[in-house]
């Protein structure tokens, strides 16, 4: 008797599956539909770079990295002249980088993805510790070199990179993308991936960094421009596929033009009190979310 229940109940449900399919197959259509009807992401860029005069490198190497990269990520991304904001040297001061930021607040929604890449000094405010996402600053324009790294901050001549996060989680962009060219850069990581307090864990952020939080950012063996931002254009006119494969590939390159420029770094690396492959130079990828992966190259 068990087995006969057992059997019709078989039979019936055998009946409701073909309704079930349909009702299911209905369901993911609307979802297909919804995402087909959401607006594409209007994508704008910040693009910043700082060499103050007191620094070894030309006001004129910074300026190169900037153009590069604002070039090459406009043509393969098709970003519109309108979206570009741009902070070079001078321009590029604390209080600069505070209005282009409210400049932002008031033209960037939840539709829009901000791409920011910034191709300045950093390292750790307090020397005698590693740097970190509390002891991590960022060297923006000023005539004069600060006579210590906390009055700069405290003057407002430099920044700290958890000031510079707070800015960036307070723009209520819908997606963001933070590209770091900088020594030690790999320490501000953490800051745009839930560990800050102002970060908003439901939007999708990714961040690449020049080089690991223990290592210098080489610049390219002509000295013209930094390292990483050369390889990132240069693998922004050739790549295929999505930004992601960009990024790989100028991380990879990066890495491997590293070894022979740090080979003949090794002696004068040492003269500052670092260790000798200090200048060996891994960039850093987190995108938790897979937005590199989903910004398609023209």
């Amino acid at each position: 008797l068990r087995g006969a229940w057992m059997i019709c109940d078989i039979l019936e449900f055998r009946k409701t599956l073909p309704m079930l399919c349909l009702i299911l197959q209905a369901v993911l259509l609307a979802c297909g539909a919804a995402r087909a009807d959401s607006p594409p992401f209007t994508t704008h860029l910040l693009a910043i770079g700082v060499c103050p005069p007191w620094k070894q490198q030309s006001a004129s190497v910074c300026r190169k990295g900037v153009e590069t990269i604002a070039e090459g990520l406009t043509k393969r991304l098709a970003i519109a002249p309108e979206n570009h904001h741009l902070l070079v040297n001078a321009d590029a001061t604390t209080e600069g980088l505070k209005k282009e930021m409210a400049a932002l607040a008031s033209q960037l929604g939840p539709r829009d993805r901000l791409i920011i890449y910034a191709n300045v000094h950093s390292g750790a405010l307090d020397r005698t510790r590693p740097a970190g996402p509390e002891n991590d600053v960022i060297v923006l324009w000023s005539e004069e070199k600060p006579e210590v790294l906390a009055f700069g901050v405290a003057e407002g001549t430099l920044i700290t990179a958890s000031d510079f996060a707070a800015m960036v989680h307070k723009l209520p962009a819908g997606e963001v993308v933070v590209l770091f060219n900088a020594c030690e850069s790999g320490a501000i990581t953490p800051l745009f991936l839930q560990n800050h307090p102002d970060d908003d864990p439901s939007r999708p952020e990714a961040v690449v960094t020049s080089a690991k939080s223990d290592q210098l950012a080489n610049f390219a063996a002509d000295g013209s421009i930094a390292l990483f931002t050369e390889q990132f254009g240069l693998s922004l006119q050739s790549a295929e596929g999505e930004l992601k494969d960009a990024v790989m590939h100028a991380a990879a390159a990066t890495e491997k033009a590293a070894i022979q420029i740090c080979g003949k770094m090794a002696s004068e690396v040492e003269k500052l009190g670092l260790p000798a492959n200090a200048c060996d130079q891994q960039p850093t990828i987190h995108d938790p979310d897979g937005i590199l992966a989903h910004m398609k190259l023209e």
